[in-house]
C-alpha cells in the first residue's frame, strides 16, 4: 500500500474557502481522504466542495467560526456522527493585519490573537477527544515564517504565529503517547489575497523586485506549492515526525 495514500481517512480543513486551505482540501482529497471543508464563509467552503466533486473526490462543506468553542465542537461532532472518525485536521484559518507596536490598534491585536491563536487552539481542543479515542490522528497547523523571524509592520501577526510555533510543539509532546502527531507548516510569501494588507501598496514591478531580493527561488509561492506538504505530514510517510516546523518559503529564511 502506498504510504502516502489517505484512502479511508476523514480530514477537516479550516479556512478551506480559498487559498492554502482550498489547495490543501483538494490535495488531501486527491490522496484519498474524505474532506470536510470548513470556512466562516460558507459560500467559499461550498465552492471548494464543488471543485472537489467536479474532480471526482468526496467532500462536504461546513461553516463555523473557529473562535467559537461550541461551533467547533458541533462541526467535529457532526463529522464523527456522519463518518465515524476524524483522522486529519489542517488548522489553517487565520488573519493578517499590518501594524507596528505604535500603530496596531488594540482591536486589531485582539482580533489577530482571537483568530490565529484562540481559533487554532479551539480547533485542536475540539478534535483531540476523538483522536485520543482512536489512538491516532494528525494535526497540521498553518503557522508562518512570520513565526520564525521578525518582520517590520507585523507586530500582531508575527507574535501570534510565534505562539502557534510553540503551540505545535506543546501539543506534539502532550499527545504523542496517544498516537497523535502535531506539526506546522510555515509558508513564506504565497500568492493569495491573504497578503494584501502588507503588499497592496506595491505595484507589480516593486513586488517583483522585492521577491527577487528576498526569495532565492525568485518567485512567490502558490497554494499548490504548500498543499503537498500537508498531505505528506498527514500520511504514514511522516509517521515518525511530530512537533516539527516546516518552512515552505523558496529559501527566504535561509538568506
Amino acid at each position: 500500500m502506498n504510504a502516502l495514500s489517505l484512502t479511508g481517512q476523514v480530514a477537516l480543513v479550516t479556512g478551506a474557502g480559498h487559498g492554502i486551505g482550498r489547495a490543501s482540501a483538494l490535495a488531501l482529497a486527491q490522496a484519498g481522504a474524505l474532506v470536510v471543508a470548513s470556512d466562516i464563509d460558507f459560500a467559499g467552503a461550498t465552492e471548494t466542495v464543488q471543485l472537489l466533486k467536479e474532480a471526482g473526490y468526496q467532500g462536504a462543506a461546513a461553516t463555523a467560526d473557529i473562535t467559537d468553542e461550541k461551533a467547533m465542537t458541533a462541526v467535529v461532532d457532526d463529522i464523527v456522527r456522519t463518518h465515524g472518525r476524524l483522522d486529519i485536521v489542517h488548522a489553517n484559518a487565520g488573519v493578517l493585519m499590518a501594524g507596528t507596536a505604535l500603530t496596531q490598534t488594540l482591536d486589531e491585536w485582539d482580533t489577530t490573537y482571537r483568530v490565529n491563536v484562540r481559533g487554532t487552539f479551539l480547533t485542536a481542543r475540539a478534535v483531540l477527544p476523538q483522536m485520543i479515542k482512536q489512538k491516532s490522528g494528525a494535526i497540521i497547523i498553518t503557522a508562518s515564517i512570520s513565526g520564525l523571524v521578525g518582520e517590520p509592520d507585523l507586530v500582531a501577526y508575527n507574535s501570534s504565529k510565534g505562539a502557534l510555533v510553540n503551540l505545535t510543539r506543546q501539543l506534539a509532546v502532550e499527545y504523542a503517547g496517544q498516537g497523535i502527531r502535531v506539526n506546522a507548516i510555515c509558508p513564506g510569501w504565497i500568492e493569495t489575497g491573504f497578503n494584501d494588507p502588507v503588499l497592496s501598496h506595491l505595484d507589480d514591478k516593486e513586488l517583483d523586485d522585492m521577491v527577487q531580493r528576498q526569495v532565492p527561488l525568485g518567485r512567490q509561492g502558490t497554494p499548490e506549492d504548500i498543499a503537498p506538504s500537508v498531505v505528506f505530514l498527514a500520511s504514514d510517510w511522516a509517521r515518525y515526525i511530530t512537533g516539527q516546523l516546516l518552512p515552505i518559503d523558496g529559501g527566504l529564511t535561509s538568506m
